[in-house]
């Protein structure tokens, strides 16, 4: 049986924005960086922990909704 190719591959993690403590989770001290393959970008920036892991947790679900419908 083959398995499905995936069309979209890249990863979103919520990270501590290099230079910042990270002591206080109400801080706009995170970021959400999108992984493709060996290049990383930040997709947003200056959010809580909370709104960075909240993004990219529905970016997450965005890709996966889409890759169901292609």
């Amino acid at each position: 049986m083959d398995e499905k190719q995936k069309k979209y591959e890249e990863i979103f993690e919520a990270r501590l924005t290099a230079g910042r403590s990270g002591t206080d989770p109400n801080d706009p001290d995170w970021e959400v960086v999108e992984i493709k393959g060996d290049t990383e970008e930040v997709a947003c920036d200056n959010l809580t922990r909370d709104e960075a892991q909240h993004m990219a947790a529905m970016w997450s679900r965005k890709r996966d909704e889409a890759e169901a419908e292609a």
